[in-house]
């Protein structure tokens, strides 16, 4: 099948299903090439926590046609192009931009990454090392452990609540023949979406795609474990000697394709998105309470979440805690004023706008939107609902999904500071001492 999109791209499906997408954009000078794998750390157990995050590091090790790291690394950058990879919770994305006359050496190398990785017994061995510091990294950052322990609270005994990297016991076992057992499950053809946009001609970039990835064998993707319910335990702390504490708050949200997303995407904006949020403001500002807050919206195939985050100073973690909280009320509590409305809804159509002007930022979106929801939105259909939200519906998403009893805490930082936080009445509270 092969068609013209509503947006300017040219679409087509292979018969195996890898779906094709590419932009011409003939007024820049790059070209940008993304695939989305529908493969993350969801498809793990706990016998296998980490497996998708290190089999993306194992195909930079070499591949049938550039055998070492050193290889592919210098195909790219010797023409002043980036190569990289990300594994998320349900994605892994591959990515290259390249000055646009060479989008087919991007192509060939990223295809010879997931297509033919060597995957040799001695760089699983030596790779298992850098995994390792990677994980005690995150483990002695306190503000990306806070965000794992709220993902615990809120996904309890699911991998959708574990760090992507997995477990140091499970990546110390790693086999090469594990990954392999993995790549063959995961990256099913069904599962793939190669978006390229740039400086390039999309017939002559569709058919280059289509002569690669015609024959990968067709498979049924795994059928993923379904969300828990949130754990019972309402209080997650974590004491360790800092000079912050980090907190954040969480509650469930909704689904990718839920009809309140952008509802929620709205109120986030409001709530903490930018140096002019009701948090930033309230609590930076006026209060002097954090250097760094903000909220964020997650958004999974059947699952979502909205959280707070603060880095503050660890006597007056209560406080920020009791602030933010506060705001969050006033969502609920009064309606959002026309002026503010307005101004959060240029910012999210703003960004949006700023992130479709660079090469990068439209095949990200291509193979997201097409892998996560079997289309692409044009910029004015997202518009169009972005200003269908009013204050109304902001106020009862926030009486809906962030009412405090649904809320769930975790925070790191000094013992004597994080045990000052206050849990709900009647609220289950774990407690840990950091190794």
């Amino acid at each position: 099948m092969l068609a013209f999109g509503a947006v300017e791209y040219l679409k087509r499906t292979l018969p195996n299903g890898v779906r094709i997408l590419v932009s011409e954009m003939p007024e820049t000078r790059s070209a940008s090439l993304a695939i989305f794998v529908g493969a993350g750390s969801r498809m793990e157990s706990r016998r296998d926590a980490g497996t998708s995050h290190f089999l993306e590091h194992m195909v930079f090790k070499g591949t049938a046609k550039r055998p070492t790291a050193a290889d592919i690394s210098m195909e790219i950058e010797s023409r002043g192009g980036v190569v990289n990879a990300a594994t998320d919770k349900e994605v892994t994305v591959f990515w290259s931009r390249v000055p646009a006359r060479h989008w087919r050496v991007a192509l060939d190398v990223i295809a010879d990454m997931i297509l033919a990785p060597m995957l040799r017994d001695s760089d699983v061995e030596s790779e298992k090392k850098v995994i390792v510091e990677e994980l005690r990294m995150y483990r002695d950052q306190p503000q990306d452990r806070v965000h794992t322990l709220v993902d615990e609270l809120l996904y309890p005994n699911h991998p959708l609540g574990w760090e992507v990297a997995g477990r140091e016991q499970v990546v110390l076992a790693m086999a090469a023949s594990q990954l392999r057992d993995f790549m063959d499950r995961g990256y099913a053809p069904r599962k793939i979406v190669v978006a390229v946009a740039g400086k390039v001609d999309a017939n002559e970039v569709s058919d280059a795609i289509a002569e690669l990835f015609a024959s990968v064998t067709e498979r049924k993707p795994p059928r993923l474990k379904a969300p828990p319910k949130p754990s019972k335990t309402r209080v997650k702390l974590l004491g360790k000697r800092t000079e912050q504490a980090h907190v954040c708050i969480g509650w469930r949200g909704v689904p990718q394709v839920h009809p309140d997303k952008y509802t929620l995407d709205m109120l986030n904006a409001i709530l903490g998105e930018g140096m002019s949020s009701r948090l930033f403001l309230e609590l930076r500002e006026k209060r002097a309470l954090a250097y760094d807050v903000h909220s964020f919206s997650s958004n999974y195939v059947d699952a979502g979440h909205e959280v707070i985050y603060a880095g503050i100073a660890p006597d007056r973690i209560s406080e920020v805690v009791e602030a933010s909280l506060a705001q969050v009320a006033r969502l609920r509590d009064e309606i959002v004023p026309p002026d503010e409305l307005e101004r959060v809804r240029d910012f999210n159509k703003g960004r949006l706008e700023l992130r479709l002007e660079d090469t990068r930022g439209v095949s990200n979106w291509l193979a997201g939107q097409e892998l996560f929801l079997d289309r692409v939105r044009t910029v004015e259909e997202v518009c169009d609902i972005i200003d269908s939200v009013s204050a109304e519906d902001i106020q009862r998403a926030a009486q809906q999904y962030l009412r405090p009893e649904l809320s769930y805490v975790a925070a790191v930082g000094p013992r004597a500071a994080v045990a000052t936080v206050r849990a709900p009445v009647g609220a289950e509270v774990v407690m840990e001492i950091a190794s």
